[in-house]
Parts: C-alpha cells; structure tokens; sequence
C-alpha cells in the first residue's frame, strides 16, 4: 500500500513517528442534510451560527452546502470532495466529560468509529477555551483504489459538550494524498481556527437524562 498521503499528512502537521498500517474499516459518514440552509454567506470562507455562537472557516467555503436549522447539529456536505461535516455544541442536565459528550452525540446519530483503525494522530486539544477535547485522525485504505478519512474532537466542560466530526473520501490515483491533504486542512483551517463569539445570542440545545 502506498504511504505518501498519510506521510504528507504528518508533515503538514510537524508530526513524527512512525506510521501506522491502515485498517480497512468503513467510515459511516454523517447523514445528508435535506437542505442548504445559511445564516451567513459563505464568501469569506466563513460561517457564522448565532444558534451555536461561533464562526466556522471552511476550506474552499463557496464549495460547502449548510444547514443549521434541520436537526440539533450545525450539518455540512463539500459535494465536490464527497465531504461532510457536523459541528454541535449543547448543554447537559448532569455534569459532563469528553467521554460522556462522544456517548451523547453517537446515541443521536451514526458517526464514524475508531475500532479496529490506526489513527495518524489522536492529542488533546484546548478547544473551545477550558474544554477537555479529545481530537482523533484517521486515514485509511478502503481496500478498492480509495482512502477514508475522518476527524473526532469530543470536548467537555461543566455541563457543556462540544462535537466535531468530518468525513471524506475518494478513489483513484492520488487517492491517499488527496485524502491526507484534506484531513490537514480541515484541522488546521476549520477546526483549529473556529472561533467562539460571546457577544452573539446563542441558545444552547439541552440534551435531558444524560448518564
């Protein structure tokens, strides 16, 4: 198998080590949204949710078809790229962690899994600001010409929770870089980079019973 993509994606990130072997585990993608629904134009290459309270770069951001209003999750597909994204921060009736986030946010919805796949790189992060956030990247040979790759951040605080899940995919050659060149800007160009506007009216979703 290849390895140039997941290499270029340690570079692009300053990590070292050696590289994992791929698992050949399919990545369930986020669900797609019915429709594209903005609350900002995306022209700058950035979204502002009032619902969530932040601004979310986004690579190629006239690319990106959104909807905040369908479900309790800010949802994103990059048709072009066969990319997704979910975005979603709430409130909790019980005091939470990042673990405790990640059950919640998969009791709602099919995300992809780690079992079974080698992540290219899994740190903690401080994002948003105080949160215990758990961030997770995978790229991985689909065993058919294609590479997978997804990002998990899980982070919690108090009764908060924040989620950040992307997929992708493609096939052909090149398929590997690609994939890992994707991975690399989503983290550093979206997920790194959004930020958290305290002066927007935001209405935190609650999420009731939580274990």
């Amino acid at each position: 198998m290849r390895s140039f993509g997941k290499r270029a994606w340690l570079v692009a990130l300053g990590l070292g080590g050696c590289e994992p072997q791929p698992t050949a585990v399919p990545v369930l993608p986020p669900r797609p949204s019915a429709s594209a629904i903005a609350d900002s134009p995306l022209d700058s290459g950035v979204f502002v949710s009032k619902r969530f309270g932040l601004r979310l770069p986004l690579p190629n951001g006239k690319s990106w078809k959104i909807d905040d209003h369908s479900s309790k999750w800010l949802e994103a597909k990059e048709p072009v790229e066969s990319s997704s994204l979910l975005v979603r921060v709430w409130r909790d009736e019980n005091r939470m962690t990042r673990d405790k986030c990640e059950a919640t946010a998969r009791s709602l919805r099919q995300l992809p899994i780690r079992d079974g796949v080698d992540l290219v790189d899994s740190q903690r992060i401080d994002l948003p600001a105080g949160f215990d956030t758990q961030l997770d990247v995978a790229l991985m040979d689909d065993k058919k010409g294609g590479f997978f790759g997804f990002v998990l951040a899980f982070g919690g605080l108090g009764r908060r929770c924040f989620a950040y899940v992307y997929a992708t995919h493609t096939s052909g050659r090149g398929a590997d870089q690609a994939v890992g060149d994707r991975l690399a800007k989503i983290v550093e160009g979206s997920l790194r980079a959004i930020s958290f506007e305290s002066d927007l009216d935001v209405v935190l979703e609650r999420e009731a019973g939580t274990p």
